[in-house]
């Protein structure tokens, strides 16, 4: 009978380990999709700078026809609304040599519903945090530190892994058909049609061109790889013991666990 009930316990603990490691892991992956996003889109405007004169997005003959400073300014405004910190996007800037309000009601439709997308990723990573510290607490708590935190990042490892397999089928698809791709994107986050916009009357488009998301798009893969990278190393030296917290100590000759 003890056997049998030992038995169990081990399979429950196992359960309990394998599923909210699996949720931490989950929740740290969404951390770091958008931590990634929020990264490319915030953290150089340079980035638009080269991009902008990449794809000539200011030439004259167009209807971007803006010096590059003003049209960096427009920038910094829309990512500012984007990220709540603007409460419109009724943005004026010079074009064609005159004052002109920057996009028309179709765009500032469209943006409001790129705005609430941002937002509400916002509060998924907060929540998604608040998830990671609870469920390695919990970890710790029933198994202690060294046994919880190793439990949570080998499973965390596994999700990763599986992104990996699953962003894998997503990029050779984009490679293959970007624009297919960018399509089945805004059929599944936005529930209208308004982001199909007109080249010949939106400066939206004209100043985001495919060839800019193709780029940003490699530019968030190549920051969440990093970030992937990081929880892995991590995961790699809690395995061999090499986390000073998590680590052998020796006592008196002697040696114990912490956790």
């Amino acid at each position: 009978m003890d056997m049998v009930k030992h038995d169990r316990n081990d399979r429950i603990n196992k359960m309990v380990k394998r599923i909210v490691g699996i949720i931490v892991g989950i929740c740290l992956v969404l951390v770091m999709i958008i931590s990634a996003v929020e990264i490319a889109a915030y953290g150089d405007y340079g980035f638009y700078r080269k991009e902008y004169e990449k794809y000539n997005v200011n030439n004259p003959n167009g209807i971007v026809n803006m010096e590059m400073d003003e049209l960096i300014r427009v920038t910094k405004e829309m990512m500012s609304y984007l990220k709540g910190d603007r409460e419109d996007m009724v943005i004026y800037a010079r074009i064609d040599g005159t004052e002109k309000e920057m996009f028309n009601d179709r765009e500032k439709y469209h943006m409001a519903d790129v705005r609430e997308l941002f937002i509400n990723g916002l509060e998924i990573r907060r929540l998604s945090v608040i998830i990671i510290i609870l469920g390695i607490t919990a970890l710790s708590v029933l198994y202690g530190l060294k046994r919880g935190v190793k439990a949570a990042f080998e499973n965390i490892k596994k999700v990763i892994y599986a992104v990996w397999a699953a962003a894998a089928v997503v990029a050779v698809s984009a490679a293959i058909n970007f624009t297919g791709v960018f399509y089945v994107f805004h059929q599944i986050f936005f529930d209208n049609d308004m982001w199909l916009l007109d080249p010949e009357t939106s400066r939206l488009i004209n100043m985001l061109p495919e060839g800019f998301f193709v780029d940003m798009a490699i530019r968030i893969g190549v920051i969440y790889i990093l970030l992937n990278l990081i929880i892995l190393a991590l995961a790699f030296l809690v395995k061999r013991g090499r986390i000073p917290l998590l680590s052998q100590k020796k006592i008196n000759g002697g040696t114990y666990e912490q956790g």
